[in-house]
């Protein structure tokens, strides 16, 4: 090989070489803009799922906060009022013994002899009469009880639940009382309660709910100062079953405001829970 082939030979190794560094170069540049790509790819995710986190955090932030808004425009019970003698609340965790059970003037409603507290006895006629006037016809069943027929009435109902059911006294006297109130803790004695049912269906079940009597005392009751006490799905609250047929006087402004609220007595007063009726059983 004469000296002019050698030159050309080593210019095109040079030139081979020179390519050969260029397209490494090349590659490596396109394999960081790749990497750079997949970083900022990767980074813009985790800023948008960041974001989207931030995003959900406010809304559910913002979502309690209109809760407690809507919680602090309940309209409750004045203090004034608590003590009144038509919002006085009974129930399982606010019992009477017999010695502080309330003297209570009851008032004969009917020939079926059954008696309530006088002073509602007014607003109660008023129910009935605007009851027929709408051609309703319900009809009461149990109203004011003193201390004796209510232990009679719990006493009979463990019985035969022990009967029926098989269970101990204990268990017995548990279950009965998501029925029939223990003495002390039914409203019955304060002369202020009432069972209402309809005169087409008489039973005590959720059946009085469907009936048109009973459609028009929940729909217009408040009006003449009583609510449905037990209501549906307020049971872990009162401490008693639904009850469609258990009226409550307490008075015309506080019916009408637990009413419109969909509120319980409890509820309204601020009270401590009951807890659910079946829930040791």
């Amino acid at each position: 090989m004469n000296q002019r082939s050698r030159r050309r030979h080593r210019r095109n190794i040079r030139r081979v070489r020179q390519r050969n560094r260029r397209l490494l170069l090349m590659a490596v540049l396109m394999c960081f803009i790749a990497w750079a790509g997949i970083t900022n790819i990767k980074k813009q995710k985790e800023a948008e799922e960041s974001k989207a986190a931030y995003a959900e955090q406010q809304k559910k932030e913002e979502a309690e906060k209109e809760s407690e808004k809507e919680e602090s425009k309940l309209v409750l019970a004045e203090e004034s009022e608590k003590d009144k003698w038509y919002l006085k609340l009974v129930n399982a965790k606010n019992p009477m013994t017999e010695a502080d059970v309330p003297e209570v003037e009851t008032e004969t409603l009917d020939s079926e002899g059954y008696q309530v507290d006088a002073r509602i006895m007014d607003d109660l006629e008023d129910m009935f009469a605007a009851a027929r006037e709408a051609g309703r016809s319900p009809m009461i069943c149990s109203a004011f009880r003193s201390w004796d027929t209510q232990v009679s009435l719990y006493q009979n109902k463990i019985s035969r639940v022990m009967s029926e059911d098989g269970l101990n006294e204990e268990d017995a006297a548990i279950k009965a009382a998501t029925v029939v109130a223990k003495p002390g803790t039914s409203e019955h004695q304060v002369g202020l309660a009432l069972d209402i049912v309809s005169s087409e269906y008489t039973n005590l079940d959720e059946g009085q709910m469907e009936t048109e009597d009973q459609k028009w005392l929940i729909e217009n009751s408040w009006k003449y100062g009583f609510i449905l006490r037990y209501p549906l799905d307020k049971s872990d609250i009162t401490g008693v079953i639904f009850e469609p047929w258990h009226y409550r006087y307490v008075g015309k402004k506080a019916a009408k405001e637990i009413t419109e609220q969909n509120l319980t007595l409890e509820e309204y007063l601020g009270a401590e829970p009951v807890g659910d009726p079946t829930g040791d059983l």
